[in-house]
């Protein structure tokens, strides 16, 4: 069986921080990313990792990134701010 670290590292945006914190949620490829979406994905994160790490606006448009294929940078600004709206709301 493939490491999923390596496999989740292969995805865009993500990197050597954010990997680990995905395995621990259960998210193991780029299939149960996008099972679970952006928003879920980052609100297990961030009530598990909240008082751990800084996790930003930027940690969720990677995330969205990584769904899409595509650098986060590329994401529509509809959709950026549907995520920004969701962001504030998590952090109240």
């Amino acid at each position: 069986m493939n490491d999923p670290k390596v496999e989740l590292l292969k995805l865009k945006n993500l990197g050597p921080k954010t990997v680990p914190h995905l395995v621990e949620i259960g998210i193991l490829s780029r299939d149960d990313l996008v099972a679970l979406g952006t928003e879920e994905a980052f609100r297990r994160i961030y009530f598990r990792y909240r008082d751990e790490s800084r996790l930003s606006l930027n940690y969720l448009y990677a995330l969205e990134g990584a769904i899409d294929g595509c650098d986060w940078r590329w994401i529509s600004e509809e959709r950026k701010n549907e995520l920004r709206n969701f962001f504030r709301s998590i952090k109240t």
